[in-house]
């Protein structure tokens, strides 16, 4: 296993006893003949800290702009493209499994899946962190301290976040529960079924839904049903109407006209679209 992927950005930790799928992105840029690199399925938690200049990243279809200080946790699942970016660009990149996550009530408030926030003071202190990391890594192969030093890093991260984040939003604990729950079957499209399995209420879901995400629960699970088909459209070579069937449409004309109505393209056109994106070299 390489501890340290070699790529443009600085520093690059591994913290997984896996090969870091990073890796593998020139090998198909130049077996593709791509200008930059394809949309690629992220399999592991990826932070991302900018330490220098500006630059952006892809996650589920929107751009970041990032600068010093920045800081996104992208989450397994999610779809992400290393952009092109300039030579002033420079980040601090970990990738990690769900274990080494701190079980606090810190991390209580995250709801949905990027998270992203400016470190402010605590940039140099993280910065630290990952350093040192890295050097004892590459030194002594010690994943249980990795690990734990990752710990420390999304400490001082959620903590930022917390700050950021003003709203204390009454209910959002339900909230996140709702969205979990739809996480986890992402083929469930009734708001009741996803409401009675957390405990709740169709309208406690719907007061907790519009406190913290200012969206209807209808509006939630169609929102993420759509992300989950953007996502599988855009990674997997599978037939439409496969992924019609994972997401439990009963037909896949039933999966285009429910794409096509809140997306604006059917799903071909999607696909298309991310195809021009891969070749083009453009997040």
């Amino acid at each position: 296993m390489d501890e340290i992927v070699e790529m443009t950005l600085s520093r690059v930790v591994n913290v997984t006893n896996t090969n870091f799928v990073r890796s593998k992105i020139q090998e198909r840029v130049d077996a593709d003949g791509l200008d930059g690199p394809p949309i690629e399925l992220v399999r592991f938690h990826v932070f991302i800290h900018c330490t220098r200049g500006s630059g952006r990243h892809m996650v589920d279809f929107c751009d970041i702009e990032m600068n010093p200080g920045s800081a996104i946790w992208i989450r397994p699942g999610q779809v992400q493209r290393w952009s092109n970016s300039d030579d002033d660009f420079d980040a601090d990149v970990v990738v990690f499994d769900s274990s080494v996550i701190p079980e606090l009530p810190l991390f209580d408030h995250f709801i949905g899946t990027t998270s992203i926030t400016q470190l402010g003071a605590d940039t140099n202190r993280l910065q630290q962190q990952i350093e040192w990391m890295t050097a004892d890594l590459e030194s002594n192969q010690d994943h249980a301290v990795a690990a734990a030093v990752v710990g420390v890093v999304l400490r001082l991260f959620a903590r930022q976040a917390k700050t950021d984040d003003s709203s204390n939003a009454p209910g959002q604990q339900l909230a996140k529960a709702f969205v979990d729950s739809i996480d986890l079957n992402i083929g469930e499209r009734s708001v009741a079924w996803h409401a009675q399995r957390i405990g709740a209420s169709t309208r406690s879901v719907a007061r907790a839904t519009a406190a913290s995400l200012n969206q209807r629960p209808k509006e939630v699970i169609d929102a993420r049903v759509i992300l989950e088909a953007r996502r599988r459209l855009a990674w997997s070579d599978s037939d439409i109407a496969i992924v019609a069937r994972e997401l439990r449409f009963s037909e896949a004309s039933n999966f285009t006209k429910f794409f096509r109505s809140r997306t604006g393209v059917s799903p071909s056109h999607f696909r298309a679209i991310v195809a021009s994106m891969n070749s083009s070299g453009g997040a």
